[in-house]
């Protein structure tokens, strides 16, 4: 076999390469294209392939037709070389032969292909030439741009002179911008200012006026109309505003004045208009007063079988009535804000009251900073603060925990808030063991509250309670402290006294008409008309009933008295008006708002203070669930048509058997829930009892005679309403033809002898009756009286000793007609 070898020559064109093939037949026979040995009429092609420098074939195959049909298809092996030599043999002699390449670059961007025309003569090399072009593949495009020329402006400069202002002063504005082919419109002018007033924004030179000291930012913006972005020149330039000094620097120290320095340095006060801030150019205040909260976070009240009070609803009422007036308006309690508690507050030593009061103090009431100025909470001390001693009472205003806590804060902060006590002071330093007064800011008025408790308190405290210490008569320990007030340029006082009477209700603002005979209440009254007339409204408590009016002093001053009943069912709504130059209040009017939980705002409560709420319950249901004995029969509130109950006969005989009297009187309205038990009877959990008597009431034992009595019983005749004391330790006979004030017949005591009209008798009342409460004036008129246990802690300890509970002896009270 003889091989051939030809040097493939290569010419490089634009886009193209142009190879040469060699083809060499031979002798030898063969029947395919890659064999050495072939028949004698066979020849053979010898193939040698060359690329240019830098190019290497991936794959090259071929084609061969001939004469009578022939055809023959392969590949070539290029082995990734420039360089391929191949023997092609089997094909039989002839002419009309032609022979087609086609292959592809490794890099896959080339194609290469080509052919010729060749003969085959037997045992004869042929030499063929194939031209080959190789093409890359189409990888780029073209794009045709058109558009428009446009130049766009320049702004050249802005001028303001003079660049410093006084507030209220001008400077006309010198905008300078040019465009070189004025096209395609002519040049608008845009002007922004960061603050003060342009007299036109869309001026070349509009006028600039200062109107708040600082530095105002002018910026010019010119556009030719080519809305193309960043095509619009914009250039900042700045004036300085300061204010006018003047004389006096024009502040009136009025908030209700707007006060302006003029560029020609004179003052103006123009009368801020009415409003929320002012009226009639008088500074807006408004006081938020509740009094003897005793601890009622949770709900169960009712007014007039409607749902009504507890910490979240009252909240939501409180928060309803300052807001968009909060930095105007002072929340303050009159005592006895706990003590006397339900369980939720009461087993957990009333901090979780506390902590209520601390969720609606703002972010100027804190723990070491409780007397700050702005801080919109104040609070006075009640009785009820005494229950257990000065030192559990500064420990639940200062913070510490209880001997038996930590309970819901740990550990326990106390109030963030102040507490004012003018008329309690230490029996050995005769000093006040808490601040007399506090002094607010609101708008820069200043406004004083003072504090003070019954003088009586230790008549109806337990000695314990009260050790130590010594209560000074209220008018004259507030009153003391009135120089030393006003010498501060105070002239605007509130006194929260933890003293009240009652009054017959109603709904709108102060009634004016009304004189000092519609209250009835000796002790308050005492206290009131005694007053300083610097003082302009009292805030009171303690008898848990209504009081809204005009009190009128011994100098024939007007002072607004309010008390807005207990335990969260009612707030009052106090607005004042007060001169800001003067310093003293102008009107003066409230409202007792009864806090509906059914109505708006009562029907969304508070979260927070539910919350609060919720977990005080929580962490008492353990003692509340416990059983205290055991009840066969069920024992109601309903009387009977002498006005007699099973349950009230029972409760009033606990309250005697505690005390030790003679006889004991119980208020119908403090009987909150009936003891139902089925057939058969149940026990008796310490709840149930709660749920009975949840006031907490104190038990007060005192002396009356039997025309006092007699007077007592007379008094459950009322003008709109008959209350039948509950009694226990004496009968009575009562005439219902007869007229009122003369419809007791007959009183005998628990053996069944006349009550002499002059002899003294010992009995026991709780605290709200012994304070006149439910219009029962007479037991204001008791002497010793002493305090004693809290009503429950009686009902509970006769039940543990009374088991199975024995149902109390009726028929107390005969009703004659």
């Amino acid at each position: 076999m003889r091989h051939v070898r030809e040097f493939l020559s290569s010419v490089v064109i634009p886009s193209a390469v142009v190879l040469s093939l060699s083809f060499a037949a031979t002798g030898c026979g063969g029947g395919g294209p890659s064999v050495e040995q072939a028949g004698p009429h066979a020849g053979k092609v010898s193939l040698a392939l060359q690329l240019p420098s830098g190019s290497i074939l991936n794959a090259l195959s071929y084609t061969i037709t001939g004469p009578a049909g022939y055809t023959s298809t392969s590949s070539i092996d290029v082995s990734n070389s420039a360089t391929v030599q191949a023997l092609l043999g089997g094909i039989p002699a002839g002419t009309g032969y032609s022979i087609s390449l086609t292959g592809t670059t490794t890099d896959g961007l080339s194609v290469c292909a080509g052919s010729a025309s060749f003969d085959v003569t037997a045992s004869h090399a042929t030499t063929v030439n194939v031209p080959v072009l190789c093409k890359e593949h189409a990888t780029k495009g073209s794009v045709l741009a058109n558009g428009t020329f446009n130049s766009c402006p320049l702004v050249d400069g802005i001028t303001a002179s003079p660049n410093a202002l006084s507030v209220g002063g001008s400077v006309v504005l010198q905008g300078q911008a040019h465009d070189s082919d004025a096209a395609p419109s002519a040049l608008t002018y845009q002007w922004t200012a960061s603050s003060g007033t342009l007299s036109s924004a869309s001026q070349q030179n509009p006028t600039f006026t200062c109107t708040a000291a600082g530095t105002a930012t002018l910026t010019l913006t010119v556009s030719d109309g080519d809305t193309t972005p960043g095509c619009a020149d914009s250039l900042s330039a700045s004036v300085t505003c300061s204010t006018p000094v003047c004389a006096s620097n024009c502040d009136d120290s009025n908030p209700c004045t707007t006060d302006v320095c003029t560029p020609s340095l004179s003052c103006t006060h123009t009368t801020v208009a009415d409003g929320s801030l002012c009226q009639g150019g008088n500074l807006k205040l408004k006081i938020l007063g509740f009094n003897d909260f005793h601890g009622q976070l949770s709900t169960g009240k009712t007014v007039s079988s409607r749902p009504v009070g507890s910490a979240a609803v009252l909240t939501s009422y409180l928060k309803a009535a300052e807001a968009g007036v909060e930095g105007q308006t002072l929340i303050v309690h009159a005592g006895d804000h706990v003590g006397a508690s339900p369980a939720a507050s009461a087993l957990l030593q009333d901090e979780p009251s506390i902590q209520w009061l601390n969720m609606l103090a703002n972010a100027s009431c804190t723990y070491t900073d409780k007397t700050n100025s702005a801080c919109n909470i104040v609070g006075t001390l009640g009785n009820h603060e005494f229950d257990e001693g000065k030192s559990e009472l500064l420990r639940l205003l200062n913070g510490g925990n209880h001997v038996s806590g930590p309970f819901l804060e740990d550990p326990y902060k106390g109030a963030r808030f102040p507490y004012v006590s003018a008329n309690v002071v230490d029996e050995v330093t005769g000093r006040p063991i808490l601040p007399p007064y506090v002094i607010k800011r609101v708008q820069g008025v200043p406004i004083a509250f003072v504090g003070a408790v019954l003088e009586a308190t230790p008549t109806i405290v337990t000695p314990t309670g009260v050790a130590g210490l010594r209560f000074l008569d209220e008018a004259d320990a507030a009153n003391s402290y009135v120089p030393e007030i006003k010498a501060l340029g105070v002239k605007t006082i509130v006194l929260l006294i933890h003293q009240g009477g009652s009054q017959t209700s109603y709904t709108t603002a102060t009634n004016t008409t009304l004189t000092n005979s519609a209250l009835n209440g000796p002790d308050i009254l005492d206290v009131v008309t005694r007053l300083d007339s610097e003082f302009d409204v009292v805030v009171s408590g303690h008898s848990h009933t209504f009081t809204n009016l005009l009190v009128t002093n011994n100098a024939g001053a007007k002072i607004l008295v309010t008390q807005a009943f207990s335990a969260s069912t009612a707030y009052a709504d106090i607005n004042l008006t007060i001169d800001p130059v003067t310093k003293d209040v102008v009107t003066k009017s409230a409202t007792i708002v009864t806090t509906f939980a059914d109505v708006a705002p009562g029907n969304t409560p508070d979260p927070e203070a539910a919350a609060l709420t919720a977990a005080a319950e929580a962490r008492v249901a353990p003692l509340t669930s416990q059983i205290v004995g055991f009840s066969p029969i069920s024992l109601t509130r309903a009387q009977n048509a002498a006005g007699e109950s099973s349950l009230g006969d029972l409760i009033a005989d606990t309250q005697n058997l505690a005390e030790g009297t003679q006889s004991a009187f119980m208020n119908p309205g403090g009987i909150r829930a009936d003891l139902v038990e089925p057939t058969g009877g149940a026990n008796i959990t310490w709840n149930d009892l709660f749920t009975i008597q949840p006031f907490g009431n104190t038990l007060v034992k005192m002396n009356l005679t039997g025309t006092q009595i007699k007077a007592l019983l007379e008094q459950q005749w009322q003008p709109t309403v008959t209350r039948f004391l509950q009694i226990s330790g004496l009968g009575y006979t009562w005439d219902a033809s007869l007229p009122v004030g003369s419809r007791i017949v007959e009183i005998h005591d628990a053996a069944g002898v006349a009550l002499n009209p002059a002899a003294t008798y010992s009995i026991t009342c709780n605290n709200f009756l012994a304070a006149g409460g439910d219009g029962f004036t007479t037991f204001v008129g008791g002497t010793n009286q002493v305090g004693g246990p809290i009503d429950l802690d009686a009902l509970i300890d006769y039940t543990e000793h009374h088991n199975p509970l024995p149902a109390p002896t009726m028929g107390r009270v005969t009703r004659l007609n």
